[in-house]
Parts: C-alpha cells; sequence; structure tokens
C-alpha cells in the first residue's frame, strides 16, 4: 500500500471517529433533554396526585355541606308546618287603636326630627363644600383641563396600565411553562 493510501486510510478513520463524536454527541444531548422531561413529567405526577386527594377531601366536604343544608332545610320546613298549625288570637279594641295611634304619632316625630337633622347636615356640608371650592376658584388652585382632555390622557392612562398588567401576565404565564 502506497503513502497516499494510508494517509487516505487514516482521514477517513479519523473522519469517522468526528463523525461518530458528533453522532454521540447528539445523542447524549437527547438523552439529556429525555432525563429534563422525565423529571418534569414526575413533578407533573406528584402535583395530580396531590390534586386528587385535595379534590377527594373537597368532595367529601361538598357531600357533608349537601347533607347539612337538607337537613335545615327539613327543619325549616317543619317549623313553618308546625307554626302554619298554630292559631293567632287577635283583638283590636278601642285602648289597642289608641295606643297604635300614639306609638305612631310617636314613630313619626321621631323619624320628621332624623331626616330634619340630616337636612341639616347636608346643608351644612354643602355650604363647607362650596366655600371650599369658591376658595379654590379665588385662588387659582388645582388644574382645569376640559372634558375632551380629560377622557384622552384617561384613556391612555387606563390603555398603558392594561397593557402593563397583560404583559406581567403574560410574563408570569411563560416564566412558569
Amino acid at each position: 500500500m502506497s503513502q497516499k493510501g494510508k494517509y487516505n486510510d487514516l482521514m477517513s478513520a479519523i473522519k469517522e471517529d468526528e463523525e461518530k463524536k458528533e453522532e454521540l454527541n447528539r445523542v447524549d444531548a437527547t438523552l439529556e433533554q429525555i432525563r429534563e422531561a422525565l423529571t418534569i413529567l414526575q413533578k407533573l405526577l406528584e402535583a395530580i396526585k396531590e390534586a386528587k386527594e385535595s379534590s377527594v377531601t373537597t368532595q367529601k366536604g361538598l357531600d357533608a355541606a349537601t347533607k347539612s343544608a337538607d337537613n335545615a332545610i327539613s327543619g325549616i320546613c317543619s317549623a313553618i308546618v308546625k307554626a302554619e298549625n298554630t292559631p293567632i288570637k287577635a283583638k283590636l279594641d278601642d285602648e289597642s287603636l289608641k295606643q297604635l295611634h300614639g306609638n305612631h304619632v310617636q314613630w313619626l316625630g321621631q323619624e320628621k326630627k332624623t331626616l330634619d337633622d340630616h337636612h341639616r347636615q347636608q346643608e351644612e356640608s354643602w355650604q363647607k363644600h362650596s366655600q371650599r371650592l369658591t376658595d379654590i376658584v379665588k385662588n387659582n388652585e388645582g388644574v382645569w383641563i376640559s372634558t375632551k382632555l380629560f377622557y384622552i390622557v384617561g384613556s391612555l392612562s387606563l390603555l398603558s396600565i392594561i397593557t402593563i398588567v397583560m404583559e406581567f401576565a403574560f410574563y408570569v404565564y411563560f416564566h412558569w411553562l
């Protein structure tokens, strides 16, 4: 065999070794991905088992609550039936009418007093508020903008807040995947 043939054989062997190493590296990378996926699947399986146990506990609680509600409804129905069967005696004589009228007049007097106090408090509050607004306008305090500008700025602010919240939500959602 000539030296050129030996050189070509040696180059072919080196090239084959390099291809084998590359293939081995690819297989190792794939194996590592499979291991990572297996770890994730095991964690998911544990989470599913915990969720199943939690749902069983929740189901038992819901069953107990249903039975309790059924018992309460039965008790209420029983009480209604007993109340329906209870005779009520009522009489309304002149003295009772006078007492009822007196209580009604007393109640109306209290309601009128309460309403008058409420109106007085509202009037005082309105006067204070009116005075404060007058002072603000006289001293040129505050920010005065048109309604159109207010809605434009408000809309842009709301849109900015919604955008920030959506970006945060997407970040959290994709971060946990």
